[in-house]
């Protein structure tokens, strides 16, 4: 008789392992009472200089406060806020950027609406992150920025990445859309970088509806953003005077009220991940082939987005890493492999199909070597993409700690059953 559910045997999990999400309360409804009762939307029905009530302001410093920067700015998605660290940086036509080679797609298209070339750098097995050693020898007269993705919720190696961005005079931006709430060295994610973005969509681990913050700690970037964001205008609502060719990415009041309430709450949601992901760690010590990243010591808390994992085959005795996969998902553990899949592999770089001009990459102010993605190759990125990379979701890892037993319970019972696994089509 079959053991395991994916060939008719009994599931191990009977009910759904993810919370609910988003998460909110009677104070978020009451906010947003507030704002809808006032009259007062958006960012431009209040003076900069008088703030008094405004949603967004309030919103704006409490994420600053809880992530160690001294400006953020509230900005309409994920995708806006990685092109406007771009665009304050300087990044422009003639530009190459340096983006991890396994991430969301806008890590790398914010280059490409920037007119700038993007550069794909190979990842860290160790924990999936931009590997600052890949990062180095891409480096070019032409590279103005490196984008470090804070994978998954990951914290980068920031210090690393920092003293190579410093020593040759470019820009880093910490794409920590995965990660609010991480910390590095006991400071938030994004606070040691000279601009990060965090986005915060619905499924984010800081949801809000749709939005995104722009963090510095230079009151110059912060300058330059919010003229970007604000249609090139001076702050003040009294400025009629518009400075820079720029777009109008302002956040809304109803998002910000939803905001105060989701940053009030970050703090326990990320502990309480980052004690069931180190459980679940300790517990697949005596799994065979199966191991979780690994946590630099400097990494004081990962509060993941999604939570990586690995399976090593070659000490799975000849099973398909999805093979296994699929035989999880049966069992009741729903788990995929991320965005792990090469971004140059996807159509958009694959064909070099740019439009009738041929830019960013054969722009004539580009002068680079012919762009050919192609010919990219990042072994690591691909290797784990193919064999290795699985993971969860954040909203399971903010259940009971049985919840977490009943996921070890699964692996430990798909371990002691690779005959079956081994029947299980992978194609």
């Amino acid at each position: 008789m079959s053991k395991l559910a994916i060939h008719g045997g009994p599931k191990t999990v009977q009910e759904s392992l993810a919370q609910p999400w988003p998460v909110y309360d009677l104070d978020d409804e009451a906010r947003l009472l507030d704002v809808l009762r006032s009259r007062k939307w958006g960012r431009s029905s209040y003076n900069y200089f008088n703030q008094e009530g405004s949603k967004l302001f309030a919103f704006e410093k409490a994420f600053a406060d809880v992530h160690d920067g001294k400006y953020a700015l509230s900005v309409s998605t994920g995708t806006t806020a990685l092109e406007t660290c771009l665009r304050v940086l300087g990044v422009e036509a003639g530009c190459e950027v340096i983006v991890p080679a396994s991430t969301y797609i806008a890590s790398a298209s914010c280059a490409l609406i920037c007119n700038a070339v993007p550069v794909f750098a190979d990842i860290d097995p160790r924990n999936y992150t931009i590997d600052p050693r890949s990062v180095e020898s891409l480096i070019t007269p032409r590279t103005r920025a490196v984008v470090a993705v804070d994978f998954g919720g990951m914290p980068c190696d920031t210090d690393a990445l920092g003293q190579i961005c410093r020593k040759h005079g470019i820009g880093l931006v910490s794409d920590c859309a995965h990660a609010h709430g991480g910390q590095w060295r006991g400071k938030g994610v994004g606070s040691h970088a000279d601009v990060a973005a965090y986005s915060c969509m619905p499924g984010k681990v800081l949801a809000i509806g749709e939005g995104a913050i722009v963090m510095t700690n230079s009151e110059a970037l912060y300058e330059s953003a919010f003229h970007y964001h604000h249609a090139g205008r001076e702050r003040g609502a009294e400025s009629q005077d518009f400075t820079w060719p720029a777009t109008t990415l302002r956040m809304s009041e109803f998002e910000a009220a939803m905001g105060l309430g989701a940053i009030s709450r970050l703090g326990e949601q990320a502990d309480r991940r980052f004690a069931n992901l180190k459980y679940l760690h300790a517990g697949m010590e005596q799994i065979p082939g199966l191991t979780g990243l690994e946590i630099d010591p400097r990494v004081t808390r990962w509060n993941p987005f999604r939570w990586h994992f690995k399976f090593v085959p070659e000490e799975f005795d000849g099973v398909h890493r999805d093979q296994f996969r699929k035989a999880l998902c049966a069992e009741g553990v729903p788990c995929g492999i991320g965005p792990t899949k090469p971004l140059y592999t996807f159509s958009m770089f694959a064909k070099g199909e740019w439009g009738k001009t041929g830019c960013p990459v054969r722009c004539p102010l580009y002068q680079g070597p012919p762009v050919d993605y192609t010919t990219t190759h990042c072994p690591e990125a691909e290797r784990i993409h193919t064999t290795e990379a699985l993971d969860l979701q954040h909203t399971i890892l903010l259940g009971p700690r049985k919840n977490m037993d009943l996921i070890l319970d699964t692996f430990r019972k798909l371990r002691s059953n690779v005959d079956e696994l081994r029947k299980i089509d992978h194609a």
